[in-house]
């Protein structure tokens, strides 16, 4: 069970003035996918995000799909291009289409984020960032960006790329696994001491790098570290990790799946008087009972997962 992107924050932004090459006037409004705060669009190296565009006149009537291998850089006639000094077109995982009431057609575009994205600016000095959706090598909408080393989000069961089913009114669990690739849950929990893998994307550049568009064949860490951290209590909400956190025991690309990351950590011992999951704690319902945070420079996110409490 491995999907990915990203937690939805959609950011309708003014077109930009770029020099992208074969680009009209742009006019369709485009929104990102953010992930813990509202604003521009930042993103990292690598990054699998969608964003969703009006700008398109000839969106496809079903979704299409990357097939196996290398990501092409357009779908349907749709592609998006980055641009900062140069421009550098972004792979495309997929593309579809949907409406609401107010808004007309929305074409949805999930795509990686060139690892060639520069993140360093000095002084606040540097070059224009666009991003742009073309539409058969015409932008058609477009939007500025803020470049970040990292933005995590580790994924859930319900987000949307590489096929996941989108967005859920209920909890949706984090696609953390054991290590026979079962899920975390209440009814599988974890242990003290044990070896779990969380599954993200924004984790950045890594090193050695792999090109843009291809998926790994081996382990490739992350650049840079991240810390993690853990907080034995009831439904607790992500927390940035202090700088004193240790770093997980591998933080880098999932091999075969371009753009998804994998982060390796060991359960700590379990703290007596843990409450169980799917208990009561007073008047209150206990869900999960340990949650783990993951940060880097720029970003954190976390998961809220479920360890059995020793008898």
């Amino acid at each position: 069970m491995i999907y990915s992107t990203t937690r939805f924050i959609l950011i309708v932004a003014a077109v930009g003035v770029f020099a992208l090459g074969q680009s009209a006037n742009p006019t369709g409004a485009i929104a990102g996918a953010g992930y813990l705060f509202p604003g521009s669009i930042s993103i990292a190296p690598g990054q699998v995000i969608t964003i969703f565009t009006t700008g398109v006149s000839k969106p496809p009537t079903q979704p299409v799909f990357a097939g196996a291998g290398n990501l092409p850089t357009s779908l349907a006639g749709i592609g998006v291009t980055i641009v900062q000094a140069t421009e550098i077109p972004a792979p495309i995982l997929s593309v579809s289409s949907g409406g609401c009431a107010y808004c007309g057609t929305i074409t949805a575009i999930t795509i990686q984020i060139p690892y060639e994205l520069q993140t360093i600016i000095m002084n606040g000095l540097g070059p224009a960032n666009g991003l742009f959706v073309t539409e058969n090598g015409v932008a058609e909408s477009g939007t500025t960006f803020n470049p970040v080393f990292d933005q995590v989000h580790i994924l859930t069961v319900c987000d949307t790329v590489i096929g996941g089913p989108g967005p859920s009114t209920g909890r949706c669990p984090w696609e953390v696994t054991h290590a026979n690739g079962l899920l975390v849950s209440n009814t599988n929990p974890a242990s003290g001491g044990e070896v779990l893998i969380a599954y993200a994307v924004g984790l950045g550049a890594t090193n050695p790098m792999v090109p843009t568009g291809q998926a790994a064949t081996q382990a490739r860490p992350t650049a840079e570290t991240f810390r993690i951290g853990f907080n034995f209590e009831a439904d607790a909400p992500p927390s940035a990790p202090p700088s004193l956190a240790p770093a997980p025991l591998y933080a880098g690309l999932t091999p075969y799946y371009p753009g998804l990351y994998q982060i390796n950590f060991v359960v700590p011992s379990i703290p007596a008087g843990l409450p169980p999951c799917y208990s009561y704690q007073g008047t209150n319902f206990i869900n999960t009972n340990l949650t783990v945070s993951v940060g880097g420079q720029n970003s954190f996110d976390g998961v809220e997962i479920c360890v059995s409490v020793p008898q």
